[in-house]
């Protein structure tokens, strides 16, 4: 028994020197900021209220945060309508077709932020594509002002968050038994009854986690709408950078970011409470069959859908029997999810391809189809001093990134594998949390700490900066491949006289090696493609690509930054490209 008792105490002190790591970094660069920035909104220098009673009461500030909650509601729920059939037609298409649909989601998932608003800058231009095409089969006289309105905001916006809402569909729906609706096909239900009666009330846990998430993302936006808005298109993350950076009214900016703060984490805690989002972000080995299994339990979503079943029969009495036995002689659901399917392929697809082309025009404006071929733009990139500088600066910046995310995050997937249930959940949280606070938020928050320790135009400060999201990334990856290893081996290892540290250096880290050199990759484009903490804590010598790139887009529009786009999509896809080619070369060595 006192053996026992010992080896629980060894296993707690190395899960707590393992977790150890994260937790002084998350608590230096995330947690003493937001705390931070909750004081500072308190104090004016004594305690006071009088911050939150000055933004509450002035009504503009009201109707900033309506149209924010309006434009993150709308955004929502066009992602929902347009991923639920394309993750529906990604599970169930056939293998090649699958690939060639993942294949759109996962690139402009990958790609940088930056070059996808761009890319729709291009796209809803005054002299853009849309504009041409609308013009050239006579729909319209004159170009339409489709940029700089809610309009363009609402369409980037939606290419942005639509691959989040259809990875977390298509993970959940691949977690439904075929079993069971083999069973209903058995017994003669219609394949519309199998669905809205088994299928969906098993994804309804994903629907609302999918929209409570992508609620929260579109409520922290901040590039897409500054760059695409209009004047009156102003959003609460946008009033926050304003109040920071325009009045320097830092009291007011703390107050408006912890408004913003509370919203997401109380929408966060209700999405956790329904369908447990932690196992949807967090732990991925199993998560669709914990969240189905929840869905079973649940009689909410079998009422509901019951009650959608009652008016669609009641509907259906109105139709006539010839239309409907047209509807189901023709296919025509099946025909609606491959049309969606389509669409929003070439939706996902277009704007990176036309990207492409703009960077090798001979021509100085951004004109589709580019007059000539030139080299000019990626000449134009590589012999400015200042692009090839914030180039070199980004890859120093994400080497040193990925070093720190991947030692700590290891480590701390480590801790939540080997860790207890209580300590695991807890885990999750801590490393989800930078995920789900809007970055604008952190971003103030680092920028009042790094202020005063005089870490602002550091490179230091811009690896620790980046390593808040970095290593919760790296972790989560690194905790799903360590949870399918056998720990058979590392007790093997220890009956024959292996230390602890030897066995994770010899048997645990080679394991996984390919895993780390993954996510090790991951954290590098994570760093390389932030935005809007390298704003904050960047400067005149510090400069990153991607704030070199917000620069260029802001104040002058050229080709040169088609060409430094074309380079990351292409670096992008290389990688895709690389991660299926290991993917299947692991599978033939399994089957073999």
């Amino acid at each position: 028994m006192t053996g026992l008792t010992n080896l629980k105490t060894a296993e707690g002190r190395e899960v707590a020197f393992l977790l150890g790591p994260a937790v002084v970094l998350l608590g230096f660069a995330f947690f003493i900021p937001l705390l931070g920035l909750l004081s500072m909104s308190f104090l004016n220098p004594e305690p006071t209220i009088v911050h939150y009673q000055e933004f509450l009461s002035n009504w503009a500030n009201w109707v900033i945060l309506g149209r924010t909650f309006v434009l993150a509601t709308v955004v929502t729920g066009i992602c929902l309508v347009l991923g639920y059939p394309f993750a529906y037609l990604i599970i169930s298409a056939r293998p090649w077709i699958a690939a060639l649909l993942l294949f759109a989601v996962v690139v402009p998932f990958f790609t940088s932020y930056l070059v996808r608003t761009y890319a729709w800058m291009v796209l809803l231009g005054r002299f853009g594509l849309i504009n041409q095409l609308l013009m050239a089969v006579g729909l319209t006289e004159r170009p339409l002002n489709l940029i700089y309105n809610q309009f363009s905001v609402f369409i980037a916006m939606i290419y942005i968050l639509l691959p989040y809402t259809v990875m977390i569909l298509a993970s959940v729906m691949r977690g439904i038994p075929h079993s069971l609706l083999r069973a209903s096909s058995s017994l003669g239900a219609p394949g519309a009854q199998t669905f809205w009666r088994i299928f969906f009330p098993l994804s309804a846990p994903g629907v609302v986690a999918a929209g409570l998430l992508v609620f929260v993302f579109a409520l922290g936006f901040y590039i897409t709408p500054a760059l695409l808005g209009g004047p009156g298109d102003t959003t609460l993350p946008m009033l926050i950078d304003s109040h920071v950076n325009g009045s320097l009214n830092w009291p007011l900016a703390a107050a408006a970011a912890t408004v913003l703060l509370v919203i997401t984490l109380a929408l966060y805690t209700l999405s956790n409470r329904l369908v447990g989002t932690e196992d949807l972000l967090g732990s991925q080995a199993g998560a669709a069959k914990r969240v189905a299994k929840k869905a079973r339990s649940t009689n909410t979503y079998i009422h509901f859908i019951d009650a959608v079943t009652k008016v669609m029969r009641l509907a259906g009495r109105l139709v006539p029997r010839v239309l409907s036995a047209l509807w189901q002689h023709l296919h025509v659901s099946r025909i609606l999810i491959s049309g969606t399917g389509v669409l929003v392929t070439i939706f996902l697809l277009s704007p990176i391809l036309i990207i492409v082309p703009i960077s090798f025009s001979s021509s100085r404006f951004l004109d589709f189809p580019p007059p000539g071929f030139s080299l000019q733009w990626y000449e134009a990139y590589f012999t400015s001093s200042s692009w090839v500088s914030a180039t070199v600066q980004s890859i120093v910046v994400g080497i040193g990134t990925a070093f720190v995310s991947l030692t700590i995050g290891t480590a701390a997937a480590m801790a939540l594998v080997r860790g207890s249930a209580r300590l695991r959940r807890i885990g999750y949280q801590l490393l989800l949390a930078p995920m789900i606070v809007p970055t604008i938020v952190s971003s103030v928050a680092l920028y009042f700490l790094f202020a005063d320790l005089r870490l602002v135009n550091t490179s230091l400060g811009l690896v620790l900066a980046h390593s808040i999201g970095a290593t919760p990334l790296v972790a989560l990856i690194a905790a799903s491949s360590l949870q399918s290893q056998d720990r058979r081996l590392e007790q093997a290892a220890a009956s024959l006289g292996a230390s602890r540290p030897t066995a994770i250096r010899l048997i645990v880290l080679p394991l996984i090696r390919p895993t780390l050199i993954v996510a090790g990759f991951f954290a590098f484009l994570h760093s390389f493609d932030e935005v809007v903490l390298s704003l904050f804590i960047s400067g005149a010598n510090t400069t990153t690509l991607p704030v070199k790139m917000w620069s260029g887009v802001r104040e002058d529009i050229t080709p040169t930054i088609a060409a430094v786009s074309s380079i990351l999509i292409g670096l992008t896809v290389l990688f895709y490209l690389t991660m299926e080619i290991a993917r299947h070369r692991k599978a033939r060595a399994k089957k073999a």
